[in-house]
């Protein structure tokens, strides 16, 4: 690579960052590739070159991956922080979006990475890098108290803090209720860095540089960054240093207040508005805190809790992309993490089931809660559908599914109304959905039971068929009781309570009913008729979700995939299970049936 750099009197201080992390939730091959294609060539490089001073940024996670898998490699790093050529910089442990996280989980993650740090490798870290470049100017303060005194932030959000183009490649002083920490501009280059301090001569300059490899040709990469390092370095325009003495040397440098900012295209509190998945992540993050809080008189039991709620924590499943919200692993990873730190603040023997009313979404309106010893059942409004459904044994979300932008969010009893003599798959969305219709509810706490009605509604398909429903969850049984009524049109329609749920893969499930062997996935015809009881036996977690009807029903079921982007497969997501009932009704006639589902584990 070519530097075209302007001519310019002082010398620039340049601060070589490198940033790596493994999200926690990824297998053995994900940190073998990133091993081999990064990590290894990148140290190796820098133990070769002991001039050449950098900062390593390597999240809580990847370093415990190291420490266990690859001891010489963790020792050769800690023998370039005691020969003081790398400085390790912290953060949140489990690479968190900070500004998303309650402030006593901030101070926690950032503690754990600096205690970690100092154990293993004999130093204090005195500054941190931030997931994504995602910063709230509360910020300031909390890292202050945390002992860091600097940070990092692109360039663009210094110009957006109004610093004009001659005092860009400056760091700034940002101040929260009276804390200060100093913020590095950060390029994408060091040609970048050069050509803009080149454009304000006369006094001396500092930016840092954190370059990045791309695994698939990680290690040519590294090879072409350094030996262009170096012939640039023959040149005398910058110098390369470690953050702390590279401050030292500037003197005094400006304030600045910066805008809300994030690397990618917009704010992760943006993407919680618009992403239900990502957004009930969140949500069950505060709730879990919260039950934590709870917690009295136990504080190993505590801190075992909140380090588990951490794990759920990583910046991974509050962004856009495969490797975001739409990665099955990573979202099934933090909601492991969020069920076992459930399980945690619930007494043994002493937790008493509970139906609750309370905003779980943060949307402002309560959806209903059904708790039970190993069954938790979330239910809202909007399709009166269930949106969680855990079991706590295996702490297992069987709703954690993601369904792309601009589908429905899956659900399950999403109730679905069509032609008598279509299949699903072919009524597609011909009939009536009633995912997000608002169902009126009446909830009775001390019985634990709450029922939603669907009025009638002349404009819709099937608009004059009343729904009314009822949910209990009960000795861990949940029980949901049907009642349609035609209040006037069509008499012949079918029925589908639409039940999707999730699992580690499409070949981790079997299905059977009452009346058959282990069953195929169809989707144009039924895989059984007449069928009153089925079994979901779910291989990985060694659990078997069966659901039983008063009614006997035809069963429909198939899988359900997002696409993973150009060149990619599709990545299997949930599977969705359709009783479906065909009914004939009169004026004023009614038509009932109570559907139970137990999950228990699994006969051996």
């Amino acid at each position: 690579m070519a530097y075209t750099v302007t001519a310019m009197s002082g010398k620039i201080s340049l601060v070589l960052g490198f940033h790596e992390h493994l999200p926690p939730g990824d297998g053995d091959g994900d940190f073998d590739q990133l091993y081999g294609a990064v990590l290894k060539p990148l140290v190796t490089a820098l133990n070769d070159r002991p001039a050449v001073h950098a900062t390593l940024h390597f999240s809580g996670p990847l370093l415990e991956r190291l420490e266990r898998k690859k001891r010489e490699f963790f020792l050769l790093i800690g023998d370039l922080v005691a020969r003081k050529q790398i400085e390790l910089l912290g953060g949140g442990f489990y690479e968190p979006l900070l500004p998303l996280l309650p402030l006593a989980d901030k101070i926690g993650q950032i503690e754990m990475l600096t205690t970690y740090i100092r154990r293993h490798f004999g130093k204090k870290t005195q500054g941190c890098c931030l997931p994504l470049g995602v910063w709230e100017q509360s910020l300031a303060g909390v890292l202050n108290s945390c002992g860091m005194a600097y940070t990092f932030l692109e360039a663009e959000s210094f110009r957006n803090a109004g610093i004009e183009e001659d005092e860009l490649c400056l760091p700034a002083i940002t101040e929260d209720q009276g804390k200060l920490v100093t913020v590095f501009p950060v390029f994408a280059s060091v040609e970048d860095a050069l050509r803009s301090a080149g454009s304000t001569p006369g006094r001396r300059r500092a930016a840092a540089v954190f370059p990045r490899f791309p695994r698939e040709n990680g290690e040519n990469g590294i090879k072409g960054f350094f030996e262009d390092l170096e012939r640039r370095s023959a040149e005398k325009r910058f110098d390369l240093g470690l953050p702390a003495k590279v401050l030292r040397s500037l003197g005094p440098l400006k304030r600045a207040c910066f805008s809300d900012t994030a690397v990618s295209s917009f704010h992760p509190r943006r993407f919680l508005t618009r992403c239900a998945e990502a957004n009930s992540l969140y949500s069950k993050m505060y709730f879990v805190h919260t039950l934590i809080n709870q917690l009295r008189g136990d504080k190993p039991r505590k801190q075992a809790a909140r380090e588990e709620l951490w794990k759920a924590q990583c910046a991974d499943v509050f962004r856009q992309g495969p490797r975001g919200t739409a990665c099955s692993g990573a979202r099934k990873y933090a909601c492991r993490a969020l069920l076992s730190a459930e399980k945690i603040t619930r007494e043994k023997g002493n937790f008493t089931p509970s139906l609750l009313a309370f905003d779980f979404d943060l949307d402002g309106q309560a959806e209903y809660l059904f708790q039970d010893k190993n069954i938790n059942c979330y239910v809202k409004v909007p399709g009166a559908s269930v949106f969680e459904l855990d079991y706590l044994p295996g702490a297992w979300n069987y709703l954690d599914t993601f369904s792309g932008h601009g589908f429905y969010r899956r659900c399950a009893f999403m109730d679905r109304l069509f032609d008598a003599g279509l299949s699903p798959a072919l009524a597609g969305v011909s009939g009536r959905f009633c995912a997000d219709e608002i169902y009126e509810v009446s909830a009775d706490k001390a019985r634990g039971r709450a029922v939603f009605t669907l009025l009638p509604q002349k404009d819709k398909p099937f608009g004059g068929v009343e729904i009314q429903k009822s949910y209990r969850l009960e000795k861990n049984v949940l029980s949901v009781s049907y009642t349609l009524t035609n209040r006037g049109g069509a008499s012949a329609f079918s029925f589908a309570p639409q039940i999707d749920l999730s699992f580690a893969g499409p070949e981790q499930f079997s299905v059977c009913s009452d009346s058959s062997a282990p069953l195929s996935l169809s989707g144009e015809s039924p895989a059984v008729s007449g069928v009153g009881a089925f079994t979901v036996t779910d291989k990985k977690n060694r659990t078997a979700l069966n659901f039983f009807s008063e009614t006997v029903f035809d069963l429909y079921f198939f899988n359900n995939v997002v696409d993973a982007g150009e060149n990619n497969p599709e990545i299997y997501e949930s599977s969705s299970f359709l009783p479906v009932f065909r009914l004939a009704l009169e004026n004023g006639e009614c038509w009932s049936t109570l559907f139970r589902l137990s999950i228990n584990a699994a006969k051996k």
